[in-house]
């Protein structure tokens, strides 16, 4: 038996209903337990390896705040100074404040408190990325592109000063002596 014709859309009475949304302190918590199991699930898959140069301690959470703890087994890898400190800074934040998903928990108030350890346990580095962090870095990254358009602009479309366009002329004459 088939049936023939328009075969009209169901509609659900009621929507589901959507999950309780997760307080900054909840999705503070599920983070550091994510980073967590991908760990121990990467060290359980390469039990064997070398030993790397920055090691995964551990991330927990207190509050809105996951606290990323690592250690440098290099001490070549720490930041020497304020400028490549900031630069380290600058990379984690823009993963943090940039990728799609990972700036939806930003944005709910999470805070990423991330320390790295010195092999030899001297002052270890850390810093924090917050909103204001991140807003920082959205009003830079806007500053530079208005400045990158205005000096394309300005070179570009610039009618004071006639176009060179480099021409070879051909005459019948020289054509024929060849």
């Amino acid at each position: 038996m088939a049936a023939i014709g328009n075969a009209g859309g169901q509609t659900v009475s009621h929507p589901e209903p959507k999950p309780p949304s997760k307080t900054p302190a909840e999705m503070a918590q599920a983070i550091a337990h994510s980073i967590e199991a991908m760990a121990h699930a990467f060290d359980a898959k390469a039990p064997n390896r070398a030993t790397p140069p920055i090691a995964f301690q551990s991330a927990t959470s207190r509050d809105n705040v996951v606290d990323v703890h690592y250690r440098a087994n290099d001490a070549g890898l720490l930041p020497h100074n304020k400028a490549e400190g900031e630069e380290e800074r600058l990379r984690f934040a823009g993963r943090f404040c940039f990728d799609r998903l990972v700036s939806l928990f930003q944005k709910n108030g999470v805070v990423i408190h991330r320390v790295l350890f010195a092999p030899d346990n001297s002052v270890p580095f850390e810093f924090t990325i917050d909103q204001s962090t991140c807003a920082a870095l959205i009003e830079d990254a806007k500053a530079r592109a208005e400045t990158a358009e205005r000096e394309r602009g300005a070179g570009s479309n610039s009618l004071d000063e006639p176009k060179r366009v480099h021409t070879i002329t051909v005459r019948p004459e020289q054509a024929e002596q060849k």
